[in-house]
């Protein structure tokens, strides 16, 4: 019983460890964001030559986002300034806390650029030089964290009112009508649709291959833990049948078997875990961070849960197979 709690501890441990993960690669997608996030991708269109005024057209776009209190984060494309650009005028995206205050002034006032920490850029600000890859006459007004999924992007600065680029524009609504506008004030700009992708959580999660796969194996450890725990329970049929004959009911024969099998539940699944933790620490080849503790803590939690769950239902249904028989014969 040992052994197999503590292969269910690790199954449980790397399914805790699954969910961590496509967590934290929903955040890099969506950029830490509260609510479901949509991204819009948006190139250069046929009729770029014919966009109204930058300064007209970025206005727009950051008086839509204060309209609605959504937040906006604009990705570079990759072949301009490698930046974002942020409208958030209600602060919730996470990372960009620090440059919601620059001497008091309101962030509609604030237009310096905040450059990422460990980048080349920081490391030209902080020799006091000029940062080469932020545009000439954008001002840095400090360094702040790397977002999740930044990748090589170099700085931040706020939506102001210069020529929007073409990128990916995430913003935190799924609403119809508010993409739909959304859209129409960026195609003035000169830029066409390229896809739109929407997704929330709790279906990325679903679709998310290692959780499936994790989730699938914890599945199956569930159910061939019942299958074993219920023929052990089973080899005990002549001690149930005892007990029937001198009145124990079913119910009573589960209340004093379950409890006597939890110390070996609690045991291999804390193992199991342990193990994993182990198992991870070594393939990384450093210590497990706090947050990586509390997933094991969360794995550890899930694991003894379903343990109990799966050990009472053996209990049931061994004790029960046994105790029909009896009173059938």
């Amino acid at each position: 019983m040992v052994v197999s709690s503590a292969l269910l501890g690790v199954l449980s441990a790397f399914f805790g460890w699954a969910m961590y993960w496509a967590v934290s690669s929903y955040q890099e997608v969506t950029y830490q964001m509260p609510g479901t996030v949509t991204t819009l991708t948006f190139g250069i269109g046929p009729r770029g030559d014919e966009a109204e005024d930058p300064a007209v057209v970025a206005d727009e776009l950051r008086d839509f986002v204060t309209e609605h209190s959504l937040a906006l984060v604009i990705a570079s494309d990759g072949e301009r300034a490698p930046q974002f650009l942020v409208a958030d005028p209600e602060g919730v995206v996470p990372w960009y806390s620090p440059a919601h205050s620059n001497d008091g002034e309101p962030p509609e006032e604030n237009r310096g650029a905040y450059v990422f920490e460990g980048t080349y850029s920081q490391q030209q600000w902080q020799r006091g030089e000029s940062p080469a890859l932020v545009p000439e006459g954008v001002e840095v007004v400090g360094a702040m964290p790397s977002p999740e999924g930044a990748g090589d992007l170099q700085f931040a600065r706020p939506l102001g009112n210069y020529r929007l680029p073409p990128g990916e524009y995430v913003v935190n609504t799924d609403d119809p009508g508010e993409l739909a506008e959304l859209r129409g004030i960026v195609n003035r700009a000169g830029f066409g649709d390229h896809s739109a992708k929407s997704m929330p959580l709790g279906q990325y999660l679903t679709t998310d291959p290692l959780v499936g796969v994790t989730g699938g194996l914890l599945g199956a450890g569930l159910l061939a833990a019942v299958l074993c725990w219920t023929l052990g329970v089973r080899d005990r049929a002549a001690e149930f049948v005892v007990r029937a004959r001198h009145g124990a009911t079913h119910a009573r024969l589960v209340r004093q078997v379950w409890p006597r099998g939890l110390p070996f539940q609690v045991l291999g699944v804390v193992s199991g875990v342990a193990l994993s933790g182990v198992l991870i620490a070594l393939v990384g080849l450093q210590p497990l961070t706090r947050i990586e503790c509390l997933v094991l803590g969360a794995g550890a939690a899930g694991g003894l849960l379903l343990a109990a769950v799966a050990w009472l239902l053996a209990t049931a249904l061994g004790t029960r197979t046994r105790n029909e028989v009896d009173r059938a014969g």
